[in-house]
């Protein structure tokens, strides 16, 4: 997988997805094997390559890694200890799913999959100690979601 990183540039333009599939399937085995140290950056790069992705193209796949790129930050500031950084990611995603309604309709399953990861494995979401007011948002988004 750092092989197919590394080469993320050399390929041709219209492999735009390639660098965002390549990213996520390293950055799921990092959260796998807790390799913390190695994920802040690829994290931090994925954001960035969605976050570009999306505005230049407009694609739904692409909108949909944005939404899970917050997701993974989210994440990562849980795993570091920083409940205050989490809360902040779960805002964006939110904030990022109200601004763009049309891509959240044509990304609603991939959407519905993260919150769905999001409220299973982010403390701040958990129903017995986070905190209410990112839990409603997030139930309520979920709900919009499964009408779609």
């Amino acid at each position: 997988l750092r092989n197919a990183l590394a080469a993320v540039p050399l390929v041709e333009e219209h492999e735009e997805l390639l660098e965002l599939n390549v990213l996520n399937a390293l950055i799921g085995a990092l959260f796998r094997t807790d390799g913390l140290d190695e994920l802040e950056p690829l994290v931090l790069r994925y954001r960035e390559a969605a976050k570009t992705q999306s505005e230049r193209t407009g694609r739904s796949e692409v909108f949909s890694a944005e939404v899970l790129s917050l997701y993974y930050l989210a994440k990562l500031h849980q795993a570091r200890g920083k409940p205050g950084q989490v809360a902040r990611e779960v805002r964006a995603l939110l904030d990022l799913m109200h601004g763009k309604e049309a891509a959240v309709q044509d990304t609603a399953a991939a959407c519905k999959q993260v919150l769905e990861h999001a409220s299973s494995n982010l403390e701040i979401l958990d129903p017995e100690g986070g905190q209410q007011e990112l839990i409603n948002s997030v139930a309520v988004e979920l709900v919009k979601l499964l009408r779609w």
